[in-house]
């Protein structure tokens, strides 16, 4: 059985975004995980940008989300 499916395909929606960040090379995270990071976090109430990293960073060793995003 598939878990998180609609997270799962939120994220691939996400990733169908153009990414015209510069410095490429130096970019640690994809942007279809932080926009989606970002999503939670608006949706937890956070909707200053100190409280939306804060958030991120909180989360970031969050498994569930590490399922999602298929990171070890």
């Amino acid at each position: 059985m598939k878990q998180y499916t609609k997270a799962k395909a939120l994220l691939e929606s996400l990733k169908t975004i153009p990414d015209y960040r510069v410095d490429i090379g130096k970019i640690q995270y994809p942007l279809a995980e932080v926009l989606f990071m970002v999503i939670f976090a608006l949706l937890k109430g956070n909707t200053k940008f100190k409280e939306i990293f804060g958030w991120m960073v909180y989360n970031k060793e969050n498994p569930i989300l590490k399922d999602i995003f298929e990171k070890d």
